[in-house]
């Protein structure tokens, strides 16, 4: 491979003489193109016969691997002319002796066939085949004696430090027994066969949309589960994943479980959520962390059992999920099968991430990349959401720039992997030991960055997925209450990515004069360089508000009160922050003032402009000036802001008022007194105008 590989030793070092094109074949005077090094393969490297270039050496024909590997055919790492090579994105492809203009990129696609998720080669028997433990566990389960069956299993736990599971045969008797278990609860679910429909599927009726029907009852529930049955999965672990029918009825179980005896009750369903019975929900926890997501790792990409999984879920609040990720990314490094399949989708991960390059947006195989890339990132996903999750944060905190190609290709998710990044997101912003800011004081650190624009692109791209945007919203309330300003940093991200809406700091370099000026005509002026009207930043203002505004009650919306504490954080910022560095109060206080700024802004679009949120709405929830400036501590400037929608919006209603308040003083008053009123109605003395 290292030959001399040079083309035209003999006279001649530049293009080929006037009249003569390029070609591939001989080339009088030189080398071929622009010769020099042409390859590093030396002269025999080729598929066909070779031509000889005069005064130089063997030169290969077209369909050969060109010489060797030559600098403007293998740049991009792969290999022309050897009939179908794949090339790692980007491959620069340049024409002979062309350059500028003539320079066309090509962007391919690793094909999913070199992912490789595949990890049940690494489930091995640990145990020896004809251990006589492990004979006398199995003839316990065949006779039926599970009671010392469970013994046996816990005392080779403790002496052996393996699960006997892992041993095939005793994973079968295990998973029969289990299944036979479930049966019953499971056959409750489809009362009408396995065609007639699950019962959770169908919730009951209401009255409100069925008028002429009367209210259904929720339908009779199944048996509920064995505590055998919570006993054997903790001896199964992720090896339950041999069995993907079981694992399917487990999860529609737990289901049923959490409806009818756990007090959860579906979105959409019309009866009330009773008291929720904690231990069911701590069992449920527990086989999800300790056996769904081990088993979800090693099945291959599987998305129906993805959405299966997230069925379970779903029925349960934000914090008992996030405590069951927590526990399942430990649990997946637990058994070696799983922690080998989730090194397995952390280096797929990575093969996407290394080789994704994206065309410009003008680039019509722009959305074709895109689509492929999602593809694989989806793949992955499937398989391992907590695992991707963590690396999806650990490449944002990493490379703040590459953020939003990474956000483009997260065009296809799941649910599941979508509240897993969510919990990600909060996860690692609140992660201990963690300085958000520089040494300086003035700057937050590059993982900070990262991690804003990641969660104000996931915001807009997946809100309408399962991206909990309202948990996201009450993490940053309780954070600001609490008196950690940067958190004011999520949010402005969140505002700005998702309805268009930025800080006042965001100025257009043509209006950097405007800066001298006072604040009415910087309000006048310096206006957000998006624009705000397009489809994607209505949708997103319309979003956000219903989040701010979704409560069982007043008090606990947070449209206002997320308001008065940033108010109070400003204030917070500027008395009591714990430092003696003049310049980190200033520039803390300057991001808190930019984002309390940028909220109001927020407010007063979707009330004035979008009319999004009815007046009388937003009056019912906003105390009077009085009680903002008394109660609640908040600055006379800040709650005459709170109050500006409300009087731009009956800023009409009040002019017509005042007018004709003066037209009628005018008619009842005298001649004199009638002239000065009428002057003064028609915009000042003597009628003119002082332009209202």
């Amino acid at each position: 491979m290292l030959g001399p590989g040079i083309q035209g030793m003999g006279p001649g070092m530049g293009p080929p003489p006037p009249g003569v094109p390029w070609q591939r074949g001989i080339v009088p005077g030189g080398p071929m193109g622009m010769g020099g090094m042409q390859g590093m393969g030396g002269p025999n490297m080729m598929a066909g016969p070779p031509y000889m270039a005069p005064g130089g050496m063997l030169y290969g024909m077209q369909n050969g691997p060109m010489g060797g590997m030559s600098a403007s055919q293998m740049m991009g790492g792969g290999v022309r002319g050897l009939g179908g090579g794949v090339s790692a994105a980007p491959q620069a492809v340049r024409p002979p002796g062309g350059g500028g203009a003539d320079y066309q990129a090509t962007y391919n696609v690793m094909p999913a066939s070199q992912l490789d998720l595949d990890a049940r080669a690494y489930d091995r028997a640990l145990l020896e085949k004809g251990d006589s433990h492990l004979q006398l566990l199995q003839a316990l389960m065949r006779v039926g004696d599970w009671e010392h069956a469970l013994g046996m299993l816990e005392w080779l736990q403790k002496c052996h430090g393996v699960q006997a599971t892992n041993d095939l045969d005793t994973s079968r008797h295990v998973l029969s027994h289990l299944k036979s278990l479930l049966t019953p609860t499971y056959t409750s679910l489809y009362p009408k066969g396995p065609l007639g429909g699950n019962v959770l599927k169908r919730p009951p009726y209401s009255t409100a949309g069925n008028p002429g029907r009367t209210p259904q009852a929720l339908p009779a529930p199944g048996p509920e589960l064995d505590p055998l049955v919570h006993q054997l999965l903790e001896h199964l672990g992720a090896y339950v994943y041999r069995d993907t029918e079981i694992v399917v009825m487990l999860l529609r179980v737990l289901q049923h479980e959490l409806v009818f005896y756990g007090g959860m009750r579906p979105l959409g369903w019309p009866v009330a959520q009773q008291g929720v019975d904690s231990s069911k929900v701590e069992q449920v926890s527990k086989v999800l962390s300790n056996n769904i997501f081990p088993a979800l790792c090693i099945s291959y990409a599987n998305r129906a059992l993805s959405q299966e999984i997230w069925d379970v879920l779903e029925l349960m609040p934000f914090a008992d999920r996030a405590e069951i990720y927590r526990q399942g990314i430990a649990a997946c490094s637990a058994t070696p099968v799983s922690a080998a399949a989730s090194t397995l989708a952390v280096k797929a991960f990575k093969k996407i991430k290394a080789r994704l390059a994206l065309p410009d947006k003008t680039d019509k195989a722009r959305k074709d990349v895109i689509r492929a890339n999602a593809h694989l990132l989806s793949k992955v996903t499937h398989s391992a959401p907590l695992q991707v999750a963590d690396q999806i944060m650990w490449w944002a905190a990493g490379s703040p720039n590459a953020v939003e190609p990474l956000a483009e290709i997260m065009k296809l998710p799941n649910n599941l992997t979508i509240d897993c990044l969510t919990y990600m997101v909060l996860q690692w912003w609140s992660r201990l030991g963690k300085n958000k800011m520089k040494a300086d004081g003035a700057n937050e650190e590059d993982w900070v960055t990262g991690i804003m624009e990641l969660l104000g692109l996931a915001c807009r791209f997946h809100s309408m997925y399962s991206f909990d945007l309202g948990h996201v919203l009450r993490f940053m309330y309780d954070g600001i209450k609490n008196g950690d300003a940067m958190d004011m940093l999520l949010l402005k991200s969140l505002l700005s990515k998702m309805t268009g809406i930025e800080g006042p700091a965001t100025v257009d370099p043509k209006d950097a004069h405007i800066l001298c000026s006072g604040n009415v005509l910087q309000a006048e002026k310096i206006t957000s360089v998006l624009d705000r009207s397009e489809k994607k930043y209505v949708s997103g203002r319309r979003m956000v508000l219903e989040e701010l505004q979704d409560g069982p009650a007043i008090d606990q919306q947070l449209l206002v009160p997320l308001a008065i504490a940033m108010s109070q954080q400003l204030e917070y910022t500027l008395y009591a922050l714990p430092t003696r560095h003049i310049k980190e109060v200033a520039e803390l206080h300057d991001r808190v003032n930019d984002t309390t700024q940028q909220y109001l802004t927020f407010i007063e679009q979707c009330i004035v402009k979008d009319k999004l949120l009815a007046l009388e709405q937003y009056l019912s929830v906003l105390p009077p000036i009085h009680r903002l400036i008394s109660e609640y501590g908040v600055h006379p400037a800040f709650a005459w802001a709170l109050w500006r929608p409300v009087i731009t919006a009956l800023e009409p209603e009040l002019m017509v008022k005042l007018e004709a308040k003066l037209a009628a003083a005018a008619a009842a008053a005298g001649d004199e007194e009638g002239d000065e009123l009428a002057g003064l109605l028609a915009g000042g003395p003597g009628g003119k105008s002082h332009g209202g």
